[in-house]
């Protein structure tokens, strides 16, 4: 249970703190304001930052994953394609969500006291350490919604049970949904 909770928080974390710090980090230090000279879109750019994201997505999941196989004996029943592909969404669901909270904060607190407000509901509710299935039945939809909620349950899913990606329509759909609006927003909002 622990394992797929602890990729889903690392893939949120490094999401949202490497993209929304850096923009924010870029733009304190005047970095952004270079690019305007340069024939590059503003589409352009956070498509690349959000791409990194993947490359170092692999090397969480692969830490993540050997650890718990090699040190707790995890079996790992679904499909490693599945695993990527879902982790590669959770990745940019979560790169969007930076992006957005970073695009247009001028400071580091700033950007710092974003990140931390959208991230608190997910740590508390997503069921990361313990089943979101404690809470009352009022909020249960609420959780369901959220894109960390998702992720993990379809890490977990896949991991542990060994069920398909075809299965995980849903949650996949809620990840895009949260990524996809977020990114159209902060490309909408983003100034150089």
């Amino acid at each position: 249970f622990l394992i797929p909770g602890l990729l889903g928080m690392n893939l949120m974390n490094s999401g949202m703190w490497g993209l929304g710090f850096a923009l924010v980090d870029m733009r304190q230090r005047k970095l952004i304001k270079r690019f305007i000279a340069t024939p590059m879109r503003r589409m352009d750019f956070l498509l690349a930052l959000a791409s990194s994201r993947l490359l170092l997505m692999l090397g969480e999941l692969i830490l993540l994953l050997g650890f718990g196989i090699f040190l707790f004996h995890m079996r790992v029943l679904g499909s490693w394609a599945s695993i990527v592909l879902i982790s590669a969404v959770g990745a940019m669901t979560f790169g969007g969500l930076g992006l957005l909270t970073g695009s247009r904060a001028r400071k580091i607190e700033s950007v710092s006291g974003l990140i931390n407000l959208v991230m608190m509901p997910m740590w508390i509710f997503s069921g990361v350490f313990f089943s979101y299935e404690r809470f009352p039945a009022v909020v249960q939809p609420f959780i369901k919604a959220l894109p960390l909620t998702a992720l993990n349950d379809s890490l977990r899913a896949t991991i542990l049970e060994g069920s398909s990606l075809t299965s995980q329509g849903k949650p996949l759909l809620v990840m895009a949904l949260w990524g996809g609006i977020s990114f159209v927003l902060a490309l909408r909002w983003f100034r150089w």
